[in-house]
This record gives C-alpha cells, sequence and structure tokens, in this order.
C-alpha cells in the first residue's frame, strides 16, 4: 500500500466575505500524479498557495483546515518551510534569471562550492563555486527529463517549453523533493 504523503483536509478560504475554498479535501500518495481541473476562479492557485505557504494567505486572513505532510499535522506558514520539508513548486510565472545559464538557474541558491588558496586564508565565504559538480549535477536534472540541452546556455532566447523544463530541473535537483506542484 502507498504511503500518503499529502492529506489536506476540510480546507476552507474567503477573501473578503467571498468563500472561494469551501470544504476541499485532497490525499495524495507516494508516486502518485494529480490534476487540479476547472475554470479561472475555480480556487486551484488558492488551495496550492496554501500548501506552500504564500504570504499571500496568511495576508488575507489565513485558511481553515488542516494540512498533513507525510503524517503530520503542519502549518506552513511560508514557502522557505515548504521547501524545507521537501514541497517544490514551478509557478507559472517564470522564476528564472535570463541573464543566466540553465544551470546557474538550475543551482541558484545551492551552488556547491570548494576551498581555494584565498579562502583558506580569509574564509568560507571566498570559496569557489565547483563548475563541474554544478554542470554534472544539472546535466542529471536535465537527463531525467529527457532534455537534450546544453547547461551552459543562457536561458534568454529559450522556447516557453524548454523554460518550463528548466523550472522542473531545478526542482528535481534538490535533494530532499518529496512533492512537486506544477501550477
Amino acid at each position: 500500500m502507498a504511503k500518503t504523503i499529502l492529506n489536506m483536509k476540510d480546507i476552507e478560504k474567503e477573501y473578503f466575505g467571498n468563500k472561494v475554498l469551501k470544504n476541499v479535501n485532497i490525499t495524495v500518495n507516494e508516486g502518485e500524479i494529480h490534476a487540479l481541473v476547472g475554470e479561472n476562479g475555480a480556487g486551484k492557485s488558492t488551495l496550492m498557495n496554501i500548501l506552500f505557504g504564500m504570504p499571500v494567505i496568511h495576508n488575507t486572513g489565513g485558511f481553515e483546515g488542516e494540512i498533513e505532510f507525510e503524517g503530520h499535522k503542519n502549518i506552513i506558514s511560508s514557502p522557505k518551510q515548504a521547501m524545507e520539508k521537501g514541497i517544490g513548486m514551478v509557478h507559472q510565472e517564470f522564476m528564472l534569471l535570463p541573464g543566466f545559464t540553465i544551470m546557474e538557474n538550475i543551482k541558484l541558491n545551492r551552488e556547491p562550492t570548494h576551498h581555494n588558496l584565498i579562502s583558506r586564508v580569509l574564509g568560507n565565504k571566498m570559496k569557489s563555486l565547483d563548475i563541474k559538480t554544478m554542470r554534472d549535477d544539472s546535466r542529471k536534472s536535465l537527463d531525467k527529463l529527457g532534455i537534450d540541452l546544453d547547461e551552459l546556455l543562457p536561458v534568454a532566447g529559450l522556447p516557453i517549453g524548454y523554460m518550463q523544463f528548466v523550472e522542473i530541473a531545478r526542482e528535481i535537483d534538490k535533494t530532499n523533493i518529496k512533492l512537486l506542484v506544477l501550477r
């Protein structure tokens, strides 16, 4: 029997008196793929914003209901906390830096480093980027998706479909990813 990774129970949310989610329940087991389908304004993005701890939810009065992630009740109060728990999200609006390469976008804020002569004297803040590891890790993530793009290509000018794959590659490159949300 598959392990339940996510259980959202009786989720309700209203914006300024307008109830946008009412008694929503969703369970996701390990290895499953789910799709939320509905017309614009149906609440799909709101539900995912609740799961990811987006500030817009907390700044508009929070929500009601319960979130269990990996069998534990959770209050996910920020995207940082969601990421620490292993929840990744690829947003509809790209979060890529066009002047960076595919590799740099995949490894952004998680760059492996190594000591050099200067860092041995002046400390860890002077370490060098480990470009070989960055390149190898990026290549592995792209290969998992079956994408044959040079990881040293700049993101600027890539077709939108490839940009989406770079976003997904960044999420699956994370070592603790347990749940990936595409919105």
